[in-house]
């Protein structure tokens, strides 16, 4: 019998992992490690996070971007390239002592106070605890006037590791936050005849150490603040764009601005024409969709609808999993790090700044836990 179960090995799964470690926890660690920043995303573009907050966590809060840094010789540019973040991702899972099982997980199921975890191999492995600590994989969103047309002529952002397939085509970009400024740019540099189109009056260009620091600061006192404290964190807007992707955009890419899509039709299998709300037609080979993510507990993939029902929502936001000043959820042993975490202590948890925090706070409640079992036994 596992103490528990860390389902996603992206860096809150792997700070959960070294915690684990170091408290001398039976776990596993399932999934690819660092898979969505490896795979699903640009390698030639950066961490919007400054180099100062992106460290992952472990006990001892040793294990930082700058001390490796120091013992491999890799110089940290500011902004940070995706490539180097992943090798100090690698560097730290191996000096936690941190094993990988590289395996998906295809059901979760509860019963009689343990969990049952069966990976794509089939293989079942029980554990008293059980930590959701996957990303945004899941939640990729697309308006439904887009999802009828085939991959060939709409995607998502999410999934493309470069562009260079689209050399020499026509492509709207649809959005105005980061997602889509970081494609246009580089559909730019790859040789797409590309634009972007979006309802917003202009770019809203943030981030700055300062905001950093609020933010990451602002994940230590959410839990407690009052509601309505709560719901002006909430409206916060994430759509703004990291200024180092200004120049990569500006005086380079078209830009519709505060027009949206009115009409849009098939008209072979290469291209697909639009119809934008101030008139214009357009006629592109491929639509990208910036749209972002509806985080979404329903959409867990190893979830059946028997646990789902189980798991108590937050009030007027059933998406989202209420959970306790630990990250706990209703169902007891069944904790959330991350996005889905993000509603219950605040948008601190949908980026890195919130690694320290969630680890800090899930494995000592399950230490405590099974301390207390122990005594009680």
């Amino acid at each position: 019998m596992l103490d528990v179960i860390i389902i996603g090995s992206g860096p809150f799964g792997i700070s959960l992992a070294a915690h684990a470690v170091s408290n001398n926890l039976k776990y596993k660690l399932f999934g690819y490690p660092m898979d969505f920043w490896s795979n699903q995303m640009p390698q030639e573009m950066f961490i919007r996070t400054p180099q100062d907050f992106v460290s992952f966590s472990d006990s001892n809060d040793r294990l930082t971007i700058h001390q490796f840094s120091e013992e491999t010789g890799t110089e940290l540019m500011t902004p940070l390239p995706r490539p180097i973040f992943v090798e100090y991702a690698n560097w730290f899972a191996q000096k936690a002592g941190i094993e990988f099982t590289p395996e998906l997980i295809t059901q979760v199921t509860y019963k009689n106070g343990v969990y049952e975890a069966v990976s794509q191999t089939g293989e079942r492995h029980l554990a008293k605890n059980v930590i959701v600590a996957t990303g945004v994989e899941h939640y990729k969103y697309l308006p439904n006037f887009l999802k009828e047309f085939s991959p060939n002529l709409v995607s998502h952002t999410s999934g493309y590791t470069n562009f260079s397939q689209f050399k020499g085509k026509k492509v709207v970009v649809l959005g105005s936050g980061q997602s889509a400024w970081e494609a246009a740019g580089l559909l730019h540099r790859d040789g797409a005849d590309v634009e972007l189109i979006y309802r917003k009056q202009g770019p809203n260009y943030a981030g700055s150490r300062e905001n950093e620091i609020a933010l990451r600061d602002l994940g230590d006192i959410f839990y407690k603040l009052p509601s309505e404290e709560k719901k002006e964190e909430w409206g916060q807007s994430p759509g703004s764009i990291a200024y180092f992707l200004k120049p990569y955009v500006e005086g380079l890419v078209p830009q519709n601005k505060e027009v949206e899509i009115e009409k849009i039709e098939q008209i072979n299998e290469d291209e697909i024409r639009l119809v934008l709300s101030n008139g214009t037609e357009k006629i592109v080979n491929h639509i990208i969709a910036a749209t972002g993510f509806h985080i979404n507990v329903d959409k867990v993939p190893f979830f059946d609808q028997e646990l789902l029902s189980t798991i108590e929502r937050e009030e007027d936001y059933s998406q989202f999993p209420k959970l306790n000043v630990s990250f706990e959820s209703s169902l007891p042993g069944l904790y959330f790090a991350g996005p889905l975490s993000s509603h219950s202590h605040g948008p601190t948890f949908r980026f890195i700044l919130g690694l320290k925090k969630t680890a800090f706070s899930i494995i000592p409640s399950i230490v405590k836990k099974s301390n207390d079992s122990f005594v009680k036994n």
